[in-house]
């Protein structure tokens, strides 16, 4: 029989245009043309809806794929998904994931076998401006959700870990074309302020994951309810988006017991941002067999990565305590330094895959924040 091997190289980046380490990886075999499935990274600059940083990156590696793939650049987008998350304040090491997959003949496993990763990917119809922040993009990252899934070959939702996914934002530009069509927009702020377009988009990102694996059923949700009733929320989405993206890109991770991966992924979700045993309770559900304190440098050889959220809390205490986040003008950096350094702070390492800085969001519950991990399981 047949089985899914999926596996992930992480590679840092000296520039965003850098695609020095991709190409190594294709040098050494361990990445090849009919394997490659996606590309997930942080990359250097604002975060911001204008982050040329992001841009560039998303350009550069467009053009590195077209010509591993020996395809044109427009092709790219059917063959390789790329969720690129801007900003890299603090200890947060820009970096490029490549994910692989294939399928190899194995035995029939036994009942019983340790679940290891599958992954799968898709993307959504268009998105138009008029849908952005509102129930047609939620309904569109839904619809991408369920075909992820099924290219995954994932049935359950309790199957999932992670689901990354980049949707458009709204530029000037996509604004003046909703408005002259007759069209509204869900907000004509282009930051990712509370009221800004950016969260907008990454919310309704997250309802819709949420609305593909039951997290929330259909009939809570509506265009009124994004970015205004938090007790609606998934627990596994991790969504950015930008003014480059028509469509939305999906990826879902997954354990599955029909794999032959040498990974296992696994999350939890922290309650506040000083909580490092929800970071380290993310190592333990993907397989690290640490007890008390920090893991040590044998189970460390075992991480692969880590993918967390750190959106900044509405309100402004701490486990009681006032904190003034909230009343920085760089509250939005500081937002995702300070997740990056509480993961920093468990796995030893900075390469770490660290998005947010918004102010509350549907991706993990209020207050709390999304941590997911990929460890090699033990042989």
């Amino acid at each position: 029989m047949k089985a899914q091997r999926v596996e992930m190289f992480v590679c840092p980046s000296a520039t965003p245009a850098d695609t020095s380490g991709l190409q190594k990886l294709a040098d050494a075999g361990k990445i090849k043309p009919d394997t490659l499935v996606a590309l997930v990274g942080k990359t250097e600059g604002t975060g911001a809806h204008d982050d040329w940083g992001r841009i560039w990156a998303d350009a550069a590696l467009r053009e590195w794929t077209a010509k591993f793939l020996d395809v044109s650049k427009d092709e790219v987008a059917k063959h390789v998904i790329f969720v690129l998350s801007g900003g890299c304040p603090g200890v947060i090491t820009p970096h490029i994931a490549a994910i692989t997959r294939e399928w190899v003949e194995v035995a029939d496993r036994r009942q019983g076998d340790e679940k290891r990763l599958v992954v799968g990917r898709a993307g959504s119809d268009a998105i138009s401006p008029e849908e952005v922040g509102r129930m047609g993009m939620i309904r569109k990252v839904a619809t991408a959700t369920h075909e992820a899934m099924k290219d995954a070959a994932l049935s359950d939702p309790k199957d999932v870990h992670l689901v990354m996914v980049k949707v458009p934002g709204l530029t000037t530009a996509s604004i003046k074309d909703a408005e002259s069509r007759g069209k509204t927009v869900v907000s004509h702020d282009l930051t990712f302020g509370p009221e800004g377009a950016g969260v907008y988009a990454n919310d309704a990102a997250a309802l819709g994951v949420a609305m593909a694996l039951g997290e929330v059923p259909e009939s809570k949700l509506a265009d009124d309810v994004v970015r205004r009733n938090w007790d609606l929320y998934s627990e596994v989405a991790m969504t950015s988006s930008g003014g480059e993206k028509r469509h939305g890109e999906v990826v879902v991770f997954g354990n599955s017991a029909g794999s032959a991966s040498p990974l296992r992924i696994g999350h939890s979700v922290t309650r506040d941002f000083i909580d490092a045993e929800g970071v380290r309770n993310a190592l333990r559900a993907a397989g690290l067999q640490f007890k008390d304190g920090l893991p040590d440098e044998k189970d460390l050889d075992r991480l692969v990565h880590v993918f967390a959220k750190s959106v900044i809390p509405g309100s402004d205490q701490v486990r009681g305590h006032r904190i003034t986040l909230l009343d920085d003008v760089h509250a939005y950096e500081i937002g995702k330094a300070l997740g990056g350094m509480l993961v920093a702070s468990v796995t030893g390492r900075t390469t770490n895959y660290v998005s947010g800085g918004e102010r509350n969001s549907h991706q993990g519950p209020p207050g709390g924040n999304i941590v997911a991990a990929v460890v090699r399981a033990e042989s």
